[in-house]
C-alpha cells in the first residue's frame, strides 16, 4: 500500500513539474470576473512566443469583455490588445470577438462563450505589431519632451 501510494505520488509530480515549468507568466490588465472565468477554464491560452514578447517589451494582455444573458439568450464578446504596463500606452492593433446564443440561455453557456470569444481574438491578434506600435507611440511622446 505504501509503495503504491509512493508511485502514484512519484508520476503525478513528474506529470505536474513539466506543465509548471514550461508555463510562462505574464502580466495582464482585466476585470476580476474576465480573469476568473479564463483561469477556471485552464488560463489564458497565449502561445510561448506571445508570451516572450508581453515579458520581452514589458507589456500587459489588455482584455475586456462580457458575459450575459438577455431576454433568453446567451451573449458574450471579447476585446484584447496590448497596453505597457509602467506609461499605459495602449496599442490600436487589437482584435474582438461575439458570441450568441440564441438556444441555450445560461451564464454558464455565456462563460464558455466568452472564453471562446478571448480564444478568438488572442488567435486573430499579432502581438508584434502591437508592441510595435506601443514603441512607435512611446517613441514619438519622447521627441515631444
Amino acid at each position: 500500500v505504501i509503495m503504491k501510494k509512493f508511485v502514484f505520488s512519484a508520476l503525478t509530480l513528474c506529470a505536474v513539474l513539466p506543465a509548471a515549468q514550461a508555463a510562462c507568466t505574464f502580466n495582464t490588465s482585466t476585470v476580476e470576473s474576465i480573469r476568473e472565468v479564463v483561469t477556471a477554464s485552464g488560463g489564458w491560452p497565449i502561445s510561448d512566443a506571445q508570451c516572450a514578447v508581453l515579458n520581452a517589451k514589458k507589456l500587459s494582455l489588455l482584455v475586456s469583455g462580457d458575459a450575459t444573458v438577455l431576454d433568453g439568450v446567451s451573449v458574450a464578446w471579447a476585446a484584447v490588445s496590448l497596453i505597457d504596463s509602467s506609461s499605459r500606452v495602449k496599442a490600436d492593433a487589437g482584435r474582438t470577438s461575439t458570441y450568441v446564443n440564441t438556444k441555450k440561455a445560461s451564464i454558464d453557456v455565456a462563460n464558455e462563450m466568452l472564453v471562446s470569444a478571448v480564444k478568438d481574438s488572442l488567435a486573430q491578434l499579432d502581438f508584434n505589431k502591437a508592441a510595435a506600435e506601443i514603441e512607435a507611440y512611446k517613441a514619438k511622446n519622447k521627441a515631444k519632451r
